[in-house]
C-alpha cells in the first residue's frame, strides 16, 4: 500500500501563469457564515469517511480507460497549465499499488479513469463540501463535524450548476480582491452542460466570491458556484486541492 499522509492546508500554494501567486492561509473566525463543531452525526451525504486525494508525482499522468488498455485516453501534465499541481480524486485502491482509479477534470462530468500507482502519491482529507442547490445551502464537513453552512448562489434555470460527485482542482487568487470573482476562485472538476467555452475556458464550473453580495443565494450565474467574500477567503484557507464537491438538488 502507498503511504499516506494527512494534507497541510495551511502550506498549500498555487502559482497561475501570470504570476498570480495562490496561497492557502489559516482564518480565524469567519465574518459571515455559521460554525457548529458537532460531536454527533449530521445529515448529509452517505460517504463521511476521509476521501483519498492522488498528487501527481511524475511530469505527466496518462489515463486508462481500463487497466488492461494498452494506450492511454488521454494525457494530463503535472504542473498543469496555470502552474499547479496535477490532483485527483480517488474512488478506488482496490488494485494499488500497480493502478489507481481517479475522478479526472474531464468532460463528460463525473468522468473517471485508471491511472499508474507509481505516477502519484495519496494522501487523506478529512474535508468534505456539500452543495444543496434547491436550498442553496453550502455545508463544509470534517468527518462527522459539521465546519460550516452558508448560503450560496447557483446558476439561472436555463444555465443550471450541474449535479454529481467533483473535486478541487485548483486555486485561483484573484488580481482584484474586489472584483466579479472576489479574492479567491476554486476551480472545480465540473463543467457546464450547457456552455463549452466561457471566458475563455472550457466552462468549468467554480466556487468563487462575489462583487454582488445580493447574488449570494440566488439563481444568478452562469453555472458557478457564488459565496461571500469572507466565506471564500474562509475556504481557501481550509480547503486542500482535492476536495470531494457534492452537488445536489
Amino acid at each position: 500500500m502507498s503511504t499516506r499522509q494527512r494534507l497541510s492546508v495551511t502550506t498549500r500554494v498555487l502559482v497561475g501563469i501570470f504570476a498570480i501567486a495562490v496561497v492557502l492561509i489559516a482564518i480565524g473566525t469567519p465574518l459571515v457564515s455559521s460554525r457548529a463543531w458537532a460531536s454527533a452525526p449530521t445529515p448529509g451525504p452517505a460517504r463521511r469517511e476521509p476521501s483519498t486525494v492522488a498528487y501527481a508525482i511524475t511530469g505527466s499522468v496518462s489515463l486508462y480507460a481500463s487497466p488492461t488498455v494498452k494506450r492511454p485516453f488521454a494525457i494530463l501534465h503535472n504542473p498543469t497549465a496555470i502552474g499547479g499541481p496535477l490532483v485527483f480524486l480517488v474512488s478506488s485502491t482496490a488494485l494499488e499499488p500497480s493502478w489507481v482509479k481517479v475522478y479526472v477534470p474531464l468532460r463528460p462530468n463525473g468522468s473517471q479513469a485508471w491511472v499508474h500507482g507509481n505516477t502519484v502519491q495519496l494522501y487523506s482529507d478529512d474535508y468534505l463540501v456539500w452543495i444543496q442547490t434547491t436550498l442553496h445551502r453550502l455545508t463544509v464537513f470534517a468527518g462527522l463535524s459539521t465546519v460550516l453552512t452558508t448560503s450560496v448562489g447557483i446558476g439561472r434555470s436555463v444555465l443550471p450548476t450541474p449535479d454529481g460527485t467533483y473535486y478541487i482542482v485548483e486555486l485561483l487568487k484573484q488580481p482584484d480582491p474586489y472584483g466579479a470573482y472576489g479574492p479567491y476562485a476554486f476551480g472545480l472538476s465540473a463543467f457546464s452542460n450547457v456552455l463549452y467555452s466561457f471566458g475563455g475556458g472550457p466552462g468549468e464550473i467554480g466556487l468563487h466570491g462575489t462583487d454582488d453580495p445580493s447574488s449570494v443565494g440566488a439563481n444568478v450565474s452562469h453555472g458557478c458556484l457564488r459565496v461571500s467574500n469572507a466565506t471564500i477567503t474562509e475556504l481557501a484557507g481550509l480547503l486542500p486541492l482535492g476536495t470531494p464537491v457534492i452537488i445536489t438538488y
